[in-house]
């Protein structure tokens, strides 16, 4: 693996485990200290199991954060592959810069532009 490739391994990585940590937290604040140490177990066995302990809770911020959790999961599984960083779009390589900031990104600025639209553009009217 080249220098690039390892950085990007530690951006997702060092991501995914603040999201891990907040979710952790978030659940012990809503469901409490029995019910946190309760899945505890179930933390050591798999990322899997708190996302499923997620969507029984229906803590809206939780699964916007399972939602994010998902998407990291994918740029995982595209690291392994060798196709993390790289525009799902144009196939250029997305910049480092780029994936310090959305770790999870899979277009590059240009073709994320063209995903969102005309609306958000820079001097659109809302």
């Amino acid at each position: 693996m080249g220098s690039r490739d390892e950085e990007l391994k530690e951006i997702l990585m060092e991501k995914k485990r603040r999201l891990w940590n907040d979710l952790r937290v978030e659940l012990f604040e809503n469901l409490g200290a029995q019910s946190n140490a309760q899945y505890e177990n179930a933390l050591d066995d798999g990322d899997r199991s708190l996302l499923d302990v997620i969507g029984d809770t229906g803590l809206s911020v939780a699964d916007s954060r399972k939602e994010e959790l998902s998407h990291l999961e994918e740029a995982e599984r595209k690291l392994k592959e060798g196709t993390y960083g790289i525009c799902e779009d144009c196939g250029e390589e997305i910049p480092t810069e780029r994936m310090k900031v959305v770790p999870d990104a899979i277009y590059c600025v240009n073709c994320q532009k063209k995903h969102e639209g005309p609306q958000f553009a820079p001097h659109a009217t809302i």
